[in-house]
């Protein structure tokens, strides 16, 4: 049966294309996610709706009251990717960019079941089955399906492509995904859920780009797709052909997420222009009713009553349309037509048919050639289908090809290796890093390259930028050397490059455009490739407090003995080196002869070998024994990078020499030494581990928000737990991060200083023994050349005597005690002969008593500017006298005065005290001979005293700023 076969209906079709979009506005927000939304779904019944973000916290609302619903749940250690309700709404579930899935009970808001580590990285799609007994899950290539009850594997199906959504049919025996990358993966596929294997119909084919969404029909007959090529296609689950015409199309938007209304009449569909639009399912006509937001909608859910769409924004927002309001609409009985007792006679013999399924009712003309298969044949597009149309039999004409009838909305080559994701996650390896400000979510449009091959590389060597990035990683990003597990070998980077080489030949092409496409905006290749690089890299390394004596050095497993960590009965050993293919061996020889009490030193070494075995990494590293500290330029590199090779790190096992339980914790030694401190905040996986080498606590990553042990290290480190998780090395907040320092103790005092290069990401030259005051000082003047704010300036006392300059602390514990301010400009430091040279607004100070030509002791002094009054300051004992002297304030927590503008000043400010030798104010400057000489020493200095914070009662609130006049800012070399 042809096109002309079918019965036109003899009514007039309501045409949609004259008439113009018209935005909804939402009638309700939700406001309380601290991030972008990434993830929404609503309860049956559509009284809550639960909501997840960026930061990593989930939220469930009352849709009534538009009120939050208790405290945020916290558990996923990065972003809340994607959420899901069971049918029965008891039980909701959270996927993470750690790779968890969280069951949660609806009532108690508690965790059902322990977390399930589903996947090594982010989770794209989460689905509950229709009975709500199983959850499937994917990630990449792998579909896993979990009981709900247990939280066990039921079934793991690898799938030959990277998919990207999964969806549960209505019965609940098959599942759906759709992928999105090479052009022979833009294919929709459909699995059994008892057996794993694919339907018979599998892929099923159609779409010219990256499909992004699937969701079925609720007679579980039909599903419903969303592509990069910029259409919505509906598709027979049995036959795999396309029903209907192609939906959407524009140029101007591209459905990323689509859904099926509970009575099959509604597709709803997430678009790439802020909006949320509708089709007719019956008719396939688009209602021109815009559900539209004025920032980017990020997700979407229609509720299972069809009463609301739910979407969730990149402002932060819950954004709810009411679909009642909407059929309510001037244009409601044209658009949303109920077909009457008549038609559903004509077009069923069920009359229960229409509601059940619509859109069985609306067929397209199927050819194929010889060669394809049902689930290949070409689509033959058709204008809209009357209502009145009869079911049109699938033809197979073996002349017809698939150009001739081939979609003209898009080509393949206008498609190729794009996708839209507005998920953004963290993979276990975090590579991304945070912005000191919110990014801006924007719309990503697709690239319209026809000359590109984007076909699949599986079998190739990976591309020659991947093996730079490898070999540029390996070199210098990981330890010199690493003990090498499985024959305890000492090794360098070479060999570990050499064991690492399979696993790079992973990184496919159509890896890297995943990797880039998981952002938004996508992540550049550079980046994207150094990611799966490092995700391959993988070594433990060891952190632990030094003992006096007895730690094994690098000479020692050289050439003295070392108790083989494969004897689990911790025998003695010798150990003979030799170079063995550019390696050093460690030959095993028993001797019996040998006392058995091992050093501990040694002990330890074995028992964080034993653990690392137990976490499947071949490599390890240990700070006592892989590093030749003999040689001054590889000990100078190895501290220098230190905090890198902590970071990029698989896991970092920490010993607790001192502990037995995590109460013990707050008299641990380890927390008060130098090195611990980046060790700590570095890794950003980490498992600590008692002194008898026994977990302290059962869970894989001790990083875990919410948990009795993060607890005890926020207390214990004055450290703030989002700190602890997530720690971002930065030259700002200088302030703050040397309190952490200032309790903790080294051997060597320059370490003080070499310890804190990685928490501010600066280098040093290593020069052990030019003093502890010196190494601090080249390291704040290394923090203020990075672009340090204004809080390296933040403390008080006496500065450190190694320099010219009064401005240079001695210490981190100059730091305790300062005043919480908000960095609100950065200041043009930078340190000279002279002092260092800083703008700051001189304010000038009156002091009482004046003093009679003796120094006086505390007195007090009042600015007579901009309603300041009196200042109190805790002078500790320096001795001031007003007849030689004037005193005024420099305040350095400001915004600087830029071009023309004037210097801003906050309502809370932070200041030093300043003297000068007293100048007279008409005092011409000399010209010719004279026995009076003026030098720099008239200038500001310093005068050390405790910290100087006041407010200014002049500034009403903390978002305005006082201006004043560009003669008051003044540089000055303190």
């Amino acid at each position: 049966m042809s096109a002309s076969d079918v019965e036109q209906d003899s009514a007039p079709e309501t045409s949609m294309s004259c008439l113009p979009d018209e935005p909804f506005p939402p009638s309700k927000y939700f406001v309380g996610h601290t991030a972008p939304l990434t993830c929404v779904a609503l309860f049956p019944g559509s009284k809550m709706i639960v909501s997840g973000s960026y930061d990593r916290r989930i939220r469930l609302w009352d849709i009534g009251s538009g009120q939050v619903l208790g405290e945020p749940l916290r558990g996923h250690k990065v972003s809340v990717n994607v959420v899901a309700v069971s049918h029965d709404g008891a039980m909701f579930a959270s996927g993470g960019g750690d790779g968890r899935i969280l069951i949660w009970n609806t009532t108690t808001r508690n965790l059902a079941t322990e977390p399930i580590q589903a996947h090594s990285n982010y989770i794209n799609s989460i689905s509950f089955s229709s009975d709500s007994a199983i959850i499937a899950s994917i990630a990449g290539r792998k579909i896993k399906l979990w009981d709900v009850g247990t939280a066990k594997l039921i079934m793991d199906v690898e799938s030959s492509n990277y998919e990207q959504q999964i969806a549960f049919s209505p019965e609940g025996g098959r599942i759906a995904a759709v992928s999105h990358m090479a052009p022979d993966e833009q294919t929709l596929r459909i699995w059994d859920v008892k057996t794993g294997k694919p339907a018979a119909v599998s892929p099923i084919v159609g779409h010219t780009g990256g499909l992004l969404s699937v969701a079925w029909f609720p007679n579980g007959q039909h599903l419903v797709t969303a592509s990069f090529d910029r259409t919505i296609r509906i598709w027979m689950s049995e036959t795999g052909c396309q029903v209907g015409h192609s939906l959407g199309g524009h140029a101007t938007w591209m459905a990323n997420q689509v859904a099926v209304s509970s009575d099959g009449k509604l597709i709803v569909a997430l678009c790439g222009d802020n909006s949320i639009r509708l089709w007719n399912a019956i008719t396939l006509d688009q209602i021109k009713l815009v559900l539209q937001h004025a920032e980017p909608v990020l997700c979407m859910t229609i509720s299972a009553d069809s009463r609301f769409v739910a979407g969730g924004c990149g402002d932060k927002k819950v954004c709810l349309w009411n679909i009642e309001s909407i059929t309510q609409h001037k244009c409601n009985s044209s658009l949303l037509p109920t077909p009457g007792p008549d038609n559903q006679q004509e077009l069923a013999p069920d009359s229960s048919l229409l509601n059940r399924s619509p859109t069985n009712l609306v067929y397209t003309e199927v050819r194929s050639s010889p060669e394809h298969t049902v689930s290949q044949a070409v689509i033959t597009p058709h204008e809209p289908i009357p209502l009145k149309a009869r079911f049109i039999q699938a033809s197979f004409s073996p002349s017809t090809t698939a150009k001739n009838y081939a979609d003209p909305v898009a080509s393949p080559a206008e498609h190729n290796y794009f996708r839209k994701w507005w998920r953004q996650s963290l993979n276990f390896w975090n590579a991304r890093k945070r912005s000191s400000s919110p990014q801006r979510i924007t719309r990503i449009e697709p690239c319209f390259d026809k000359t590109e091959d984007t076909s699949m590389n599986q079998g190739q060597s990976p591309a020659q930028d991947v093996l730079d990035a490898f070999n540029r990683y390996i070199m210098n990003e990981i330890p010199i050397r690493l003990i090498y597990l499985p024959t305890m070998e000492l090794v360098g980077r070479n060999l570990v490059k050499t064991h690492f080489q399979d696993r790079i030949k992973e990184i496919t092409e159509d890896l890297i455009a995943e990797t880039q496409a998981t952002f938004v905006p996508p992540m550049a290749r550079e980046r994207a490739i150094s990611t799966l690089v490092q995700g391959r890299v993988e070594y433990g390394i060891l952190s632990h407090r030094w003992l006096d004596t007895g730690e094994p050095s690098y000479q020692d497993l050289m050439e003295k003995k070392l108790s083989s960590p494969l004897n689990v009965r911790h025998l003695l050993s010798d150990i003979t080196s030799r170079l063995k293919e550019g390696r050093h061996a460690l030959h095993i020889s028993r001797s019996p002869g040998e006392n058995e009490v091992q050093n501990p030193g040694y002990q330890k070494l074995q028992k964080c070998c034993e653990e690392a075995r137990r976490l499947d990494l071949h490599f390890i590293w240990s700070d006592t024994c892989c590093i030749d500290k003999n040689s001054s330029a590889e000990l100078d590199e190895s501290i220098r990078s230190m905090f890198r090779w902590y970071r990029n790190s698989s896991i970092c096992i920490v010993y607790l020499g001192g502990t037995t339980v995590i109460e013990d914790m707050r008299l641990e030694e380890w927390f008060m030494r130098g090195w611990t401190l980046q060790e700590l905040l570095a890794p950003r996986k980490i498992k600590f581990f008692n002194k008898d080498w026994q977990r302290l606590t059962e869970q894989d990553d001790d990083k875990e928000e919410d948990t009795p042990i993060m607890t005890a290290l926020e207390e214990v480190t004055g450290i703030p737990e989002t700190e602890l998780i997530d720690f971002e090395p930065l030259p700002r907040y200088i302030d703050k991060r040397m309190t952490w320092a200032a309790r903790r103790r080294t051997t060597r005092a320059e370490d003080v200083a070499y310890s804190l290069m990685g928490i501010f990401d600066v280098s040093l030259q290593i020069a052990y023994g030019e003093g502890g005051e010196r190494a601090f000082g080249r390291l704040i003047e290394a923090i203020m050349q990075a672009g340090g704010d204004s809080s390296v300036l933040n403390w008080a006392g006496e500065p450190a005597k190694h320099h010219a300059s009064s401005a240079l602390p001695a210490s981190p514990a100059s730091f305790v005690g300062h005043p919480d301010i908000v960095t609100i400009g950065q200041l043009d430091l930078m340190l000279t002969s002279r002092g260092l040279r800083i703008p700051l607004v001189i304010l000038p100070l009156d002091m009482t008593p004046e003093s009679d030509g003796w120094p006086v002791i505390n007195p007090k002094f009042h600015c007579p500017l901009f309603d300041i009054g009196e200042v109190r300051i805790d002078t500790r004992g320096y001795r001031f006298n007003a007849a030689l002297e004037q005193y005024a304030l420099g305040i350095f927590h400001y915004i600087p005065a830029e071009d023309s503008a004037n210097p801003g000043l906050p309502k809370e400010v932070a200041a030093y005290l300043l003297k000068r030798s007293k100048v007279g104010a008409q005092e011409p400057p000399l010209v010719g001979l004279s026995r009076h000489y003026r030098s720099f020493d008239d200038g500001w200095r310093r005068i050390p005293t405790g910290f100087i914070y006041l407010e200014l009662t002049s500034v009403p609130d903390f978002s305005s700023l006082w201006y004043v006049s560009r003669t008051y800012q003044e540089t000055v070399y303190l």
